[in-house]
Protein backbone atom coordinates (compact mmCIF):
# COMPACT_ATOMS: atom_id res chain seq x y z
CA UNK A 1 0.00 0.00 0.00
CA UNK A 2 1.18 3.53 -0.83
CA UNK A 3 -0.09 6.92 -1.94
CA UNK A 4 -1.16 6.83 -5.57
CA UNK A 5 0.49 9.09 -8.11
CA UNK A 6 -1.49 11.52 -10.25
CA UNK A 7 -0.57 13.54 -13.34
CA UNK A 8 -0.89 17.00 -11.83
CA UNK A 9 0.45 18.67 -14.96
CA UNK A 10 -2.65 17.51 -16.89
CA UNK A 11 -5.02 19.37 -14.60
CA UNK A 12 -6.66 22.64 -15.53
CA UNK A 13 -5.61 25.55 -13.33
CA UNK A 14 -8.79 25.63 -11.26
CA UNK A 15 -8.95 21.89 -10.59
CA UNK A 16 -5.19 21.78 -9.95
CA UNK A 17 -5.42 24.41 -7.25
CA UNK A 18 -8.53 22.81 -5.77
CA UNK A 19 -6.77 19.45 -5.53
CA UNK A 20 -3.94 21.01 -3.55
CA UNK A 21 -6.41 22.89 -1.37
CA UNK A 22 -8.22 19.67 -0.50
CA UNK A 23 -4.91 17.93 0.14
CA UNK A 24 -3.93 20.66 2.61
CA UNK A 25 -7.27 20.34 4.42
CA UNK A 26 -6.76 16.58 4.60
CA UNK A 27 -3.24 16.88 5.98
CA UNK A 28 -4.24 19.54 8.48
CA UNK A 29 -6.91 17.25 9.90
CA UNK A 30 -4.24 14.70 10.79
CA UNK A 31 -1.50 17.24 11.49
CA UNK A 32 1.87 17.70 9.81
CA UNK A 33 3.65 17.20 13.13
CA UNK A 34 1.81 13.95 13.74
CA UNK A 35 2.85 12.73 10.31
CA UNK A 36 6.44 13.99 10.86
CA UNK A 37 6.51 16.19 7.75
CA UNK A 38 6.41 19.66 9.32
CA UNK A 39 9.43 21.10 7.47
CA UNK A 40 8.34 19.70 4.13
CA UNK A 41 4.79 20.92 4.65
CA UNK A 42 6.00 24.42 5.51
CA UNK A 43 8.07 24.57 2.30
CA UNK A 44 5.12 23.24 0.31
CA UNK A 45 2.81 25.89 1.76
CA UNK A 46 5.18 28.63 0.57
CA UNK A 47 4.74 27.46 -3.01
CA UNK A 48 1.00 26.99 -2.51
CA UNK A 49 0.60 30.62 -1.42
CA UNK A 50 2.65 31.86 -4.36
CA UNK A 51 0.59 29.76 -6.78
CA UNK A 52 -2.56 31.16 -5.17
CA UNK A 53 -1.37 34.72 -5.75
CA UNK A 54 -0.42 33.94 -9.37
CA UNK A 55 -3.79 32.33 -10.09
CA UNK A 56 -5.70 35.20 -8.52
CA UNK A 57 -3.75 37.65 -10.64
CA UNK A 58 -4.88 35.90 -13.80
CA UNK A 59 -8.49 35.49 -12.69
CA UNK A 60 -8.78 39.05 -11.41
CA UNK A 61 -7.14 40.71 -14.39
CA UNK A 62 -9.19 43.71 -15.44
CA UNK A 63 -8.72 42.54 -19.01
CA UNK A 64 -10.28 39.12 -18.49
CA UNK A 65 -13.89 40.27 -18.91
CA UNK A 66 -12.92 42.37 -21.92
CA UNK A 67 -11.23 39.34 -23.47
CA UNK A 68 -14.33 37.23 -22.89
CA UNK A 69 -16.50 39.87 -24.58
CA UNK A 70 -14.06 40.15 -27.49
CA UNK A 71 -14.07 36.38 -27.93
CA UNK A 72 -17.88 36.30 -27.97
CA UNK A 73 -17.94 39.09 -30.56
CA UNK A 74 -15.47 37.13 -32.69
CA UNK A 75 -17.55 33.94 -32.39
CA UNK A 76 -20.70 35.83 -33.39
CA UNK A 77 -18.94 37.34 -36.40
CA UNK A 78 -17.70 33.96 -37.58
CA UNK A 79 -21.05 32.23 -37.06
CA UNK A 80 -22.79 35.13 -38.80
CA UNK A 81 -20.44 34.74 -41.75
CA UNK A 82 -21.26 31.02 -41.96
CA UNK A 83 -25.00 31.68 -41.77
CA UNK A 84 -24.85 34.31 -44.51
CA UNK A 85 -22.71 31.97 -46.60
CA UNK A 86 -25.28 29.17 -46.33
CA UNK A 87 -28.00 31.55 -47.52
CA UNK A 88 -25.83 32.54 -50.50
CA UNK A 89 -25.48 28.88 -51.48
CA UNK A 90 -29.23 28.94 -52.26
CA UNK A 91 -29.25 32.43 -53.78
CA UNK A 92 -31.49 33.01 -56.80
CA UNK A 93 -28.63 34.69 -58.70
CA UNK A 94 -26.33 32.03 -60.19
CA UNK A 95 -23.20 34.16 -59.87
CA UNK A 96 -23.80 34.64 -56.14
CA UNK A 97 -24.43 30.92 -55.71
CA UNK A 98 -21.24 30.07 -57.61
CA UNK A 99 -19.23 32.54 -55.51
CA UNK A 100 -20.60 30.98 -52.34
CA UNK A 101 -19.69 27.51 -53.60
CA UNK A 102 -16.14 28.70 -54.19
CA UNK A 103 -16.00 30.16 -50.67
CA UNK A 104 -17.02 26.74 -49.33
CA UNK A 105 -13.47 25.56 -49.99
CA UNK A 106 -11.68 27.69 -47.34
CA UNK A 107 -14.65 27.73 -44.96
CA UNK A 108 -14.95 23.95 -44.94
CA UNK A 109 -11.18 23.57 -44.67
CA UNK A 110 -11.00 25.61 -41.47
CA UNK A 111 -14.20 24.20 -40.00
CA UNK A 112 -16.04 25.69 -37.03
CA UNK A 113 -13.43 28.09 -35.62
CA UNK A 114 -15.72 29.03 -32.73
CA UNK A 115 -15.00 25.61 -31.20
CA UNK A 116 -11.24 26.08 -31.10
CA UNK A 117 -9.22 27.24 -28.10
CA UNK A 118 -8.57 30.99 -27.87
CA UNK A 119 -5.06 30.96 -29.32
CA UNK A 120 -5.82 28.40 -32.03
CA UNK A 121 -8.89 30.37 -33.03
CA UNK A 122 -6.85 33.58 -33.32
CA UNK A 123 -4.30 32.03 -35.69
CA UNK A 124 -6.98 30.16 -37.65
CA UNK A 125 -9.05 33.31 -38.21
CA UNK A 126 -5.92 35.17 -39.29
CA UNK A 127 -5.05 32.44 -41.82
CA UNK A 128 -8.63 32.25 -43.08
CA UNK A 129 -8.69 36.00 -43.64
CA UNK A 130 -5.47 35.82 -45.65
CA UNK A 131 -7.20 33.41 -48.01
CA UNK A 132 -10.44 35.39 -48.18
CA UNK A 133 -8.54 38.59 -48.93
CA UNK A 134 -6.33 36.81 -51.46
CA UNK A 135 -7.43 34.02 -53.78
CA UNK A 136 -11.09 34.30 -52.75
CA UNK A 137 -11.43 38.09 -52.71
CA UNK A 138 -13.57 38.19 -55.86
CA UNK A 139 -15.88 35.46 -54.61
CA UNK A 140 -16.19 37.27 -51.28
CA UNK A 141 -17.20 40.46 -53.09
CA UNK A 142 -19.68 38.72 -55.42
CA UNK A 143 -21.35 36.90 -52.53
CA UNK A 144 -21.63 40.17 -50.62
CA UNK A 145 -19.82 38.86 -47.54
CA UNK A 146 -17.19 41.60 -47.18
CA UNK A 147 -18.93 43.25 -44.22
CA UNK A 148 -19.00 40.00 -42.26
CA UNK A 149 -15.38 39.32 -43.17
CA UNK A 150 -14.45 42.85 -42.08
CA UNK A 151 -16.23 42.36 -38.76
CA UNK A 152 -14.54 39.00 -38.19
CA UNK A 153 -11.10 40.41 -38.96
CA UNK A 154 -11.63 43.45 -36.72
CA UNK A 155 -12.98 41.32 -33.88
CA UNK A 156 -10.02 38.97 -34.16
CA UNK A 157 -7.50 41.82 -34.14
CA UNK A 158 -9.18 43.41 -31.13
CA UNK A 159 -9.15 40.08 -29.30
CA UNK A 160 -5.45 39.52 -30.00
CA UNK A 161 -4.59 43.03 -28.81
CA UNK A 162 -6.38 42.44 -25.50
CA UNK A 163 -4.84 38.99 -25.09
CA UNK A 164 -1.33 40.35 -25.66
CA UNK A 165 -2.01 43.13 -23.15
CA UNK A 166 -2.95 40.59 -20.51
CA UNK A 167 0.15 38.53 -21.27
CA UNK A 168 2.29 41.65 -20.88
CA UNK A 169 0.52 42.47 -17.63
CA UNK A 170 1.22 39.00 -16.27
CA UNK A 171 4.84 38.91 -17.43
CA UNK A 172 5.59 42.07 -15.44
CA UNK A 173 5.47 39.86 -12.31
CA UNK A 174 8.00 37.11 -13.20
CA UNK A 175 7.97 35.69 -9.66
CA UNK A 176 4.25 35.04 -9.93
CA UNK A 177 4.15 33.14 -13.20
CA UNK A 178 1.59 30.47 -12.59
CA UNK A 179 3.25 27.82 -14.73
CA UNK A 180 6.46 27.92 -12.72
CA UNK A 181 4.65 28.16 -9.41
CA UNK A 182 2.60 25.10 -10.31
CA UNK A 183 5.79 23.16 -11.03
CA UNK A 184 7.33 24.24 -7.73
CA UNK A 185 4.22 23.31 -5.77
CA UNK A 186 3.90 19.94 -7.50
CA UNK A 187 7.55 19.13 -6.78
CA UNK A 188 7.08 19.99 -3.10
CA UNK A 189 3.90 17.90 -3.02
CA UNK A 190 5.68 14.85 -4.45
CA UNK A 191 8.48 15.20 -1.91
CA UNK A 192 5.85 15.18 0.82
CA UNK A 193 4.25 12.06 -0.64
CA UNK A 194 7.62 10.28 -0.85
CA UNK A 195 8.22 10.89 2.84
CA UNK A 196 4.71 9.80 3.78
CA UNK A 197 5.12 6.60 1.78
CA UNK A 198 8.46 5.97 3.48
CA UNK A 199 6.95 6.47 6.95
CA UNK A 200 4.11 4.13 6.03
CA UNK A 201 6.58 1.47 4.85
CA UNK A 202 8.90 1.77 7.85
CA UNK A 203 6.37 2.30 10.62
CA UNK A 204 3.07 1.00 9.27
CA UNK A 205 1.26 2.96 11.97
CA UNK A 206 -2.55 3.21 11.68
CA UNK A 207 -2.12 6.99 11.48
CA UNK A 208 -0.33 6.68 8.12
CA UNK A 209 -2.64 3.96 6.86
CA UNK A 210 -5.72 6.09 7.51
CA UNK A 211 -4.14 9.19 5.96
CA UNK A 212 -2.95 7.39 2.82
CA UNK A 213 -6.36 5.79 2.37
CA UNK A 214 -8.02 9.20 2.54
CA UNK A 215 -5.45 10.68 0.18
CA UNK A 216 -6.00 7.90 -2.34
CA UNK A 217 -9.74 8.55 -2.22
CA UNK A 218 -9.05 12.20 -3.02
CA UNK A 219 -6.61 11.25 -5.79
CA UNK A 220 -9.09 8.84 -7.37
CA UNK A 221 -11.75 11.54 -7.37
CA UNK A 222 -9.55 13.84 -9.45
CA UNK A 223 -8.39 11.03 -11.71
CA UNK A 224 -12.04 10.34 -12.46
CA UNK A 225 -12.71 14.02 -13.18
CA UNK A 226 -9.78 14.18 -15.60
CA UNK A 227 -10.84 10.95 -17.31
CA UNK A 228 -14.39 12.26 -17.73
CA UNK A 229 -13.11 15.54 -19.15
CA UNK A 230 -10.82 13.70 -21.57
CA UNK A 231 -13.71 11.46 -22.61
CA UNK A 232 -15.99 14.41 -23.29
CA UNK A 233 -13.28 16.16 -25.31
CA UNK A 234 -12.69 13.03 -27.39
CA UNK A 235 -16.42 12.59 -28.01
CA UNK A 236 -16.69 16.22 -29.05
CA UNK A 237 -13.83 15.82 -31.54
CA UNK A 238 -15.43 12.69 -32.94
CA UNK A 239 -18.79 14.44 -33.36
CA UNK A 240 -17.10 17.37 -35.08
CA UNK A 241 -15.35 15.02 -37.50
CA UNK A 242 -18.71 13.51 -38.47
CA UNK A 243 -20.36 16.86 -39.24
CA UNK A 244 -21.10 17.39 -42.95
CA UNK A 245 -19.24 20.23 -44.67
CA UNK A 246 -20.88 23.63 -44.44
CA UNK A 247 -23.44 24.13 -47.15
CA UNK A 248 -24.17 20.43 -47.70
Amino acid sequence: MKAQSIQLERMHNDEHFQFHTEFIALLNRTGASQLKVEALFEAYMTFYKRADAALKKILKSELTKEIQKADKRRDNAFLGLLKKHRICLKHFQPEVQQAAEKLSIPLNTYGNLARKSLNKQSSAVYNLMQELRGAYAEALFTAGLQEWADELETANNDFMDLYRKRQDETSQKPNLKLFQERKNMDKAYRQLIQHLNAHLLLEGAPLYVDFINSLNTLTNKYKTLMAQRAGKAKAKRQRASLLPPEGV
